[in-house]
């Protein structure tokens, strides 16, 4: 008896495992490979009179990719907009390069900063600065390394016009230049699904929410009316915290694929992406052990456990267990096709689950070891961090 009933808590097990993800992927993950902003926008209305955009880019030394990333905004195919470059306290080249290209096209506006105020994070005091110059009825965020297709800010603006946006981020196809870095990332992307439920985004649910440094476009009426940077100025992930301020002001707010209209190299190599998570690994549980310890535990039993189910279960036991294996492995392969690399990369899944969850745990260790988190230059202490979490 007592062995029929450990067989199949096994057998169940291992199908609920299987429910969970395909309950907790799937429906984003269709959202965004058919509902994407190329799919959308042909069946809009083109605006009658083309709103003002004030595209907003922070820079702290960027200067190895700053100007090319540049170049393409300036060759945006928009009626009306203007550029705000805010150079953040650069000790490289990023403020000579931006002021030579201000002096080739009068649509570029350079502010140079050379402090931070107390209480700020650095970008989110840049954005908030060149927010208040901004003279837009939309205010787009997006980073200095981001490269835009000549038509996409049309099509965005589009897409808030005709659906009465508030708030439109989109996801960039990334550039990898490895194989582990492009499973990394198509993985992260898998559970970022999972943790934002992309495809309610667009709904009144007010729990889920998204934003994405590479593109958010704010109606600045909208932006003013949550306080804007100001309100979540101490606020490590700044990106899917300002979704987050729009969503829990009952504003109205969208997702989509940016399809190739939208590209960024997010970071340089597969140890650099572990590096780049030291600032806000932790910081996606609010800086608490117990959510990072039970994140691990879900990892373990969800992402992990179910490779060695297979083999300790090879008959009808594992067959649930064979299925969530190789449900994730095809959301990752679709993942990776939606960021814009091969399906492929999803047979090094193994590998990703095991580097994501080292980078989270050192993101952990550095921040509790130097109570703050050292970011270019500057240091800001966990307990500030932990009281302005929003």
């Amino acid at each position: 008896m007592l062995r029929m009933s450990l067989s199949l808590v096994i057998l169940v097990g291992g199908w609920m495992i299987f429910a969970f993800w395909v309950a907790g992927v799937a429906p984003s993950l269709v959202s965004l490979l058919w509902r994407s902003l190329d799919s959308i926008v042909p069946m809009l209305k083109t605006p009658v009179t083309w709103p003002k955009v004030s595209i907003i880019v922070p820079a702290r030394d960027e200067a190895s990719k700053i100007e090319a990333a540049m170049r393409s905004k300036l060759l945006i195919d928009y009626p009306d907009f203007e550029l705000i470059a805010v150079d953040d306290r650069s000790q490289d080249a990023t403020g000579a390069i931006l002021d030579r290209l201000a002096t080739e096209d009068s649509r570029l506006c350079v502010i140079h900063l050379d402090s931070l105020p107390d209480n700020w994070l650095g970008k989110s005091h840049a954005m908030h600065v060149a927010a208040s110059r901004a003279k837009g009825d939309y205010l787009l965020f997006t980073d200095a390394d981001v490269f835009f297709a000549p038509d996409l800010l049309r099509k965005s603006v589009t897409m808030c016009e005709g659906q009465q946006l508030d708030h439109l981020t989109l996801a960039p196809h990334l550039e990898c230049h490895g194989f582990f870095e492009e499973v990394l990332h198509a993985y992260f992307f898998v559970l970022l699904c999972i943790g934002a439920q992309p495809w309610l985004v667009r709904t009144p649910f007010r729990l889920s929410y998204l934003g994405m440094g590479a593109f958010n476009m704010v109606r600045r009426t909208a932006y003013d009316h949550c306080g804007g940077h100001a309100a979540i100025r101490l606020d490590v992930l700044d990106d899917v915290k300002l979704g987050k301020l729009i969503k829990s002001n009952g504003l109205r707010q969208d997702a989509l694929d940016a399809g190739g209209g939208l590209r960024v190299q997010w970071q340089e190599s597969f140890f650099g992406v572990i590096r780049g998570l030291e600032k806000n690994g932790f910081a996606i549980f609010d800086y608490s052990l117990a959510k990072l310890i039970g994140y691990t535990a879900v990892v373990v039993l969800f992402n992990l456990f179910p490779y060695a189910a297979i083999v300790i279960w090879p008959d009808a036991l594992g067959a649930g267990w064979l299925a969530s294996v190789l449900f994730l492995h095809i959301a990752t392969a679709l993942t990776a096709r939606l960021l814009g690399s091969s399906p492929v990369v999803s047979l090094g899944l193994p590998v990703a689950i095991l580097a994501l969850l080292y980078t989270m745990w050192r993101s952990a260790y550095l921040t509790l070891s130097r109570q703050g988190v050292r970011w270019r230059d500057t240091f800001y202490p966990l307990s500030l961090l932990r009281e302005n979490v929003y």
